[in-house]
């Protein structure tokens, strides 16, 4: 195990983003960071790492994190206390048990069941891989929702009632984001717009040739809120379950700025939406928040790439290195510190957060492995 420390961090900027946030004077403080690599044993098993980290999702307890390996319907479970592969499960691919060859996200229950979703799959599975509970959303649901035209970003029960189902979906054409609440019980529903989201055309392109660029919110689920974040604005858009209540937090970084500052063509060709795209990676990327059940609180990185002349294997700049920043929320989600990362230079991949510390996937010779920052 490598272990150095990453230094201290204190100053005035510090304090006026606490203070700011907090609307109060607080005394000054100190990040103490610590950094340690840990390599996970997979024993007489594979885990498979042609993807990476693709979808980690942490068990209720925190105590194992689950990853869907992409397009072979199974999942690796590990345990973080151990640091071995635990088990892999395999689920159907097909038949009245299948979940297809390809999922949009998974999540777990209060009750360690597994919810799926993806085009035409919105169902709870037990941890063998039985179907226990088909949500049947696509039958029952508006029009707009069926098909390829519609696809759920998130699905979350109502946490007192399980029988209201949340989804936020992306619309393709034209480009929209809202929230659906299901009623499986009446087979009804309800569509809540997301009007907030309607500036994120700023930062949608469209390649001639095809393809293109563009943001969309990163749905995290917390004590009953579903709190959407994105890579070019630093707020939080926050639907209530319980309330049925929406509204934004804006947030204010004396790091980092507080928006992407690229200004995008709505149209591009391939090689001039390459340029923008490298554009908008070099200036303020937000990640998404990431919760710890333990500390009660939240991080979230951000992070400014810089790339040189030479050009990787697909054609695109290679990236050198990257600014990173991290920033720390409480459950009210005021922040509390943020800082600069000195000592991890890299785009921050997948990771998860627990116990104080923060875990980036790192691939060491064909390993699972992390880079952990632990937050004293």
């Amino acid at each position: 195990m490598k272990k150095f420390a990453l230094g201290l961090f204190s100053g005035l900027s510090l304090l006026a983003a606490c203070t700011s946030e907090n609307k109060e004077s607080v005394g000054d403080f100190e990040f103490n960071l610590t950094q340690d690599t840990v390599v996970v044993d997979a024993g007489d098993g594979i885990i498979d790492l042609q993807y990476g980290l693709s979808y980690p999702e942490l068990s209720n307890d925190g105590k194992y994190l689950f990853n869907y390996i992409f397009n072979q319907s199974k999942f690796d479970k590990i345990n973080l206390e151990t640091l071995t592969l635990e088990k892999t499960l395999q689920f159907e691919r097909e038949g009245p048990n299948g979940m297809g060859s390809y999922i949009g996200g998974y999540s777990f229950t209060p009750e360690d069941q597994i919810m799926i979703w993806s085009y035409g799959l919105s169902a709870v599975f037990d941890q063998t891989g039985k179907k226990v509970k088909d949500l049947d959303l696509d039958k029952f649901g508006p029009q707009e929702i069926k098909g390829a035209e519609s696809f759920p970003m998130r699905l979350v029960e109502h946490p007192d009632d399980p029988s209201l189902i949340f989804g936020v979906f992306i619309k393709n054409t034209p480009r929209e984001f809202f929230i659906m609440k299901f009623d499986l019980e009446n087979k009804s529903y309800q569509k809540i717009p997301l009007p907030e989201t309607e500036k994120f055309s700023e930062f949608n392109m469209e390649f001639t040739s095809g393809g293109g660029f563009g943001i969309v919110p990163f749905p995290t689920v917390n004590s009953g809120r579903i709190i959407m974040t994105n890579s070019a604005f630093n707020e939080a858009y926050v639907y209530d379950m319980s309330f049925d209540s929406l509204y934004l937090i804006p947030w204010d970084s004396k790091l980092t700025g507080n928006r992407n500052e690229t200004k995008m063509p709505p149209t591009a060709d391939t090689e001039e939406g390459l340029v923008y795209r490298r554009k908008f990676f070099e200036s303020i990327n937000f990640m998404d928040p990431i919760w710890d059940p333990i500390s009660q609180q939240f991080i979230r990185l951000s992070y400014k790439n810089r790339y040189g002349e030479e050009l990787n294997e697909y054609g695109e700049p290679k990236l050198l290195n990257s600014e990173v920043f991290l920033t720390v929320i409480d459950k009210n989600l005021k922040v509390i510190k943020e800082t600069k990362l000195e000592n991890y230079t890299k785009e921050p991949p997948r990771h998860f957060f627990l116990d104080n510390t923060i875990w980036l996937y790192e691939n060491i010779d064909d390993e699972l492995g992390f880079v952990r920052i632990t937050i004293d």
